[in-house]
């Protein structure tokens, strides 16, 4: 943790402070219950314990709606202090919880500062609003969106101070993730606050709808995941078919990965050029074992019947919503910026960029991996090899950000590209064919 991050988490709890006792002396409505508020206090504690990955990258809880019911119930600095009180004591249970899969503490006190600090904030400006408004629906609709902008607000700028990105891109991804979850929740938490004020039990038995849209979340990520892993498992069937490319999928992919990180890809964006180059050949399924195995060159009826497997793919991934954004990708990824690729021959910008991607990490797994019909080449011969094809056959960009990412690169003076030197000065004019 940097020092300018572990500042900026600590020194959030000033304003949040500051503003809860500026509260204390503003109008509003009348004190809330001590029950009803005891009872949300409790029920975001536990929310927060019980939280759901949307994402690879994100997780939620169901504790917004039990925010946005204390904002709408209570008095300002009441409401703030059922927030405070309810994140607390979630983050503090979270203190003293270990992950078992690394034995680390789930959350660190700095962790636990800079949370519950977040929370009070964006608490406070969503009461202000709420009762700024005269405390009625639009007021309410409202003062969700400045509760949710701020929360993520805040936690996207420590994001990108962490992972040195813009928060405004992680904020995008966020709110991409969980803005519909986070709306459903917040619709339970106004139905919270109207049927449980001045009483308790109706809050408890509002929770089972909430606790319902956090299952419904649960299924919905896990059939996600499990749509994947299955296609996914499809794929690495497909490699497996032939000895030469067991890891051809997962090599590419992990090499697509690390060209759109260079090129400093949206995390949105990454995962989706990952899940495409993952399941890139899967329409090789299709392709017959004496063409697929062929040792020699194919002939041109071979050769037209591998050309269909970018579109077999997408035919078998059109039927997962997963991958409706990645269909694109696998579609386009053996066309040329030259024009002359398959099956479409698109050219140049056409060719969507992640699509550019994994064409090169598609060939250089190929030139760098055994073939039935030769060994793999040297990293610096293939590495020739994409440079020769820079700009007709690959994307220049592409190329130089690949290159960027093989050890030993450094920059050409005055370029924008990085290679290494030596081996691409002793490799230039090698000519190799490439097969993906």
């Amino acid at each position: 943790m940097t020092p300018l991050l572990r500042f900026y988490l600590l020194v959030l709890a000033a304003p949040a402070v500051a503003l809860t006792v500026a509260l204390l002396g503003s109008p509003g409505a009348a004190p809330g219950d001590p029950v009803v508020m005891a009872v949300l206090v409790v029920l975001g504690a536990v929310a927060t314990n019980f939280p759901v990955m949307v994402s690879p990258r994100y997780q939620a809880d169901a504790a917004p709606a039990v925010y946005l019911a204390a904002v709408l119930l209570f008095a300002p600095a009441d409401a703030v202090a059922v927030i405070g009180a309810s994140g607390l004591l979630g983050e503090g249970s979270l203190c003293l919880r270990q992950n078992p899969a690394t034995g680390h503490r789930r959350r660190a006190p700095i962790d636990l500062v800079f949370n519950t600090s977040q929370l009070m904030l964006s608490g406070c400006l969503a009461v202000l609003v709420y009762r700024g408004l005269g405390a009625n629906l639009p007021g309410a609709i409202l003062a969700g969106g400045v509760m949710y902008a701020t929360s993520t607000a805040l936690v996207a700028i420590a994001a990108g101070l962490h992972n040195q990105r813009n928060p405004i891109e992680i904020w995008a991804e966020v709110a991409a993730a969980e803005f519909k979850q986070t709306a459903a929740l917040y619709v339970a938490g106004y139905l919270l606050a109207v049927l449980s004020n001045q009483r308790p039990w109706l809050a408890v038995a509002m929770m089972v709808p909430v606790a319902a849209i956090q299952i419904a979340l649960t299924r919905t990520v896990q059939l996600r995941e499990q749509t994947i892993s299955a296609v996914e498992s499809m794929a690495d069937v497909v490699d497996r078919r032939d000895p030469y490319t067991g890891r051809h999928s997962q090599s590419v992919a992990d090499h697509s990965v690390r060209i759109a990180r260079a090129m400093r890809l949206p995390e949105s964006e990454i995962e989706l050029i990952r899940l495409a180059a993952r399941v890139h050949d899967l329409g090789k399924i299709a392709v017959p074992d004496e063409v697929l195995h062929k040792h020699g060159r194919l002939t041109e009826a071979e050769f037209e019947l591998m050309k269909k497997h970018p579109e077999t793919g997408v035919e078998i991934l059109s039927k997962f919503p997963e991958y409706r954004r990645g269909r694109e990708l696998v579609l386009a990824h053996h066309e040329r910026i030259d024009g002359l690729g398959y099956p479409r021959g698109l050219s140049g910008k056409k060719i969507p960029l992640g699509a550019r991607i994994i064409a090169v990490a598609d060939s250089w797994d190929a030139m760098t991996s055994d073939r039935p019909y030769r060994k793999a080449l040297d990293a610096e011969v293939a590495l020739a090899e994409l440079l020769r094809g820079r700009g007709t056959q690959w994307e220049p960009a592409v190329v130089d950000a690949f290159a960027s990412t093989l050890p030993g690169a450094v920059p050409m003076a005055g370029r924008n590209r990085l290679v290494e030197l030596r081996p691409v000065l002793r490799s230039l004019g090698a000519v190799v064919g490439v097969v993906g």
